[in-house]
């Protein structure tokens, strides 16, 4: 019997699970963090979170922006974080994360998907090349003390 397998909407019972694939990504948030914004108790309306789900665990999530980009008058998708987890990662599940948030990109009538992604995640750069994205800028950044 095949396990089941989605892609929903994170909701408030997939906050563990969103913790920990953001510590594999490297970032160190607060459980509270990820609850509140599950919770919608935020400005951040213009973000949206999914997650496939394995036999009812999330196990991979893609975040999901839009905006206006003004020079070029059309809207955009951002992925701003994206991770399958290490155990299942190779089985295709990136592939159709990526491809859920593709076709959504396309009925929002959005130009065109972007991703940033750390200069050290090689294989994550190979994954992207070969779901046929290129290269086409640098992100600079600066951080600030709040």
């Amino acid at each position: 019997m095949k396990d089941k397998e989605m892609i929903r909407s994170a909701e408030l019972r997939d906050a563990n699970a969103l913790h920990e694939l953001l510590e594999q990504l490297g970032y160190s948030t607060e459980l509270s963090q990820i609850e509140k914004f599950l919770l919608k108790e935020n400005d951040l309306a213009t973000t949206a979170v999914y997650v496939y789900e394995l036999s009812d665990r999330a196990i991979g999530f893609i975040s999901l922006t839009r905006y206006f980009y003004f020079p070029a008058m059309q809207n955009v998708m951002r992925i701003t974080a994206f991770c399958v987890d290490a155990e299942h990662r190779n089985l295709g599940i990136g592939g159709q994360l990526l491809s859920f948030a593709e076709h959504l990109a396309i009925d929002f009538g959005d130009a065109l998907i972007e991703i940033s992604c750390s200069l050290e995640r090689q294989q994550a750069h190979r994954f992207y090349l070969k779901q046929g994205y290129s290269q086409q800028s640098y992100r600079f950044v600066k951080r600030f003390v709040l």
